[in-house]
């Protein structure tokens, strides 16, 4: 619908350095599923703008359907990258840029309409991924979707368990549709059996990333055996008292 913009987003994406780390099927994946789902809500709300060559793509299309953008960030470095990019591209009269991480975002924002989507693109430690799915469901308005990167990516020290932690919130029987690149141990991306120079793999099979629609009402049946040894008895009082 909008393949001509895109391309010249990307275009000067890379002429400012303000890429992305997604791949191209990550991206085409996601804006493909907002626009098919456009009547499921409106605007989007983008955890991890990085450089911000993936925010721009998103704030293009809330422009086009006149939806509100927010993007969020706790690096400054990363805020002052992906509005330098949005003002030069016009888009910046579109968004709300927040300085922080989901949890302060949430406690500061009243959103007036409930977003198509939100992406969640930050820490992807285990207990880090378990506190953005929560936070999510703090937001006076569900989002319809959440994307999830990385999905199933593995490193040795810093404990990258996305997948893991998406299955146990929302059981391993509720749809979680696969996006982005797909590993199948082609020798394109690193296996655990031969991992890259800095340690990191992906499991296979697996996907770079996943979009899940969200239930109305979050239950977390395997979570809550493990509250414990994770410390989510104290994480879940503070986050719903």
């Amino acid at each position: 619908m909008f393949d001509k913009d895109f391309e010249e987003i990307r275009a000067i994406s890379s002429e400012m350095g303000c890429f992305s780390w997604t791949t191209r099927e990550y991206q085409d994946d996601i804006l493909n599923f907002l626009i098919t789902n456009r009547h499921q809500g409106r605007g989007v709300v983008e955890v991890g703008c990085y450089k911000g060559g993936l925010s721009a793509l998103l704030a293009l299309v809330c422009e086009k359907f006149e939806w509100p953008f927010y993007t969020i960030d706790v690096d400054q470095s990363a805020i002052d990258s992906t509005r330098g990019l949005l003002e030069r591209l016009n888009l910046d009269r579109v968004a709300t840029i927040h300085l922080g991480d989901l949890g302060s975002f949430v406690s500061n924002t009243r959103l007036s309409e409930r977003p198509a989507l939100i992406i969640l693109d930050g820490d992807h430690r285990y207990d880090a991924v378990v506190k953005d799915i929560l936070d999510t469901y703090r937001l006076n308005m569900l989002p319809y979707a959440a994307v999830f990167h990385d999905f199933t990516l593995r490193h040795p020290t810093s404990g990258e368990k996305v997948d893991q932690a998406v299955r146990d919130c929302f059981g391993t029987d509720y749809p979680i549709n696969p996006i982005g690149a797909k590993m199948i141990g082609d020798g394109k991306y690193p296996i655990k059996e031969k991992p890259s120079d800095d340690g990191h793999w992906w499991e296979v099979p697996g996907s770079e990333g996943a979009i899940v629609e969200l239930p109305q009402n979050l239950v977390l049946p395997t979570i809550e055996k493990q509250k414990e040894s994770w410390g989510f008895r104290s994480l879940l009082k503070r986050l719903f008292r």
